[in-house]
């Protein structure tokens, strides 16, 4: 399955919705009728500081959806103005992006430059298909001699790591995050 750039924009893009409820992060919004966002469409919430971004979690009925903020929601109230992008949150994938840390919204916070991609994908994508996932098990080379020799990891699997207080733990960890990356 080839991956899509950007997806195309709904045609609820563009519309405006008012805050009705905020509990911690979970914000709902009212849309007007017949442009009630998709699930998993990002809206936006212009404060007089700073825009929050919604993702649309689910439909409650009566034109309101439920959202989730992937910010704080400090400063934000009722009545504010909430508009819907039209698609989902999506972030930029490639070579580009290769040792950079992004946030959930595909935002640098690694100090650098945001990357020049040619694509963006939704954070929310079907799965590759059976066909194109791997059947054979690779082994995961970390680089470090004492697990690579005596328990070697799957491509793909899980670890768990075991141990008490000062055993190490983190730095195991943390050396193989330094050796992937």
């Amino acid at each position: 399955m080839a991956p899509t750039s950007t997806t195309e924009p709904t045609q609820t893009e563009g519309a405006v919705g008012r805050v009705i409820a905020i509990t911690g992060p979970v914000v709902d919004v009212e849309f007007p009728a017949g442009q009630l966002p998709a699930i998993f469409n990002a809206v936006r919430i212009q404060t007089a500081d700073r825009s929050v971004t919604c993702e649309v979690q689910q439909h409650l009925g009566n034109h309101w959806v439920r959202t989730v903020a992937m910010t704080t929601t400090d400063g934000l109230a009722r009545g504010i103005e909430a508009v819907d992008t039209g698609s989902p949150i999506s972030v930029p994938v490639g070579p580009e992006t290769l040792g950079r840390v992004f946030n959930v919204l595909g935002d640098a916070i690694d100090g650098k430059e945001q990357p020049e991609t040619e694509h963006t994908y939704p954070i929310h994508r079907d799965p590759p298909s059976f066909e194109e996932q791997a059947t054979a098990t690779e082994v995961f080379e970390t680089g470090i001699k004492v697990i690579d020799l005596i328990c070697p990891f799957a491509k793909g699997g899980k670890i768990g790591v075991f141990g008490g207080a000062g055993v190490g733990k983190t730095v195991i960890i943390q050396e193989l995050i330094r050796n992937v990356a």
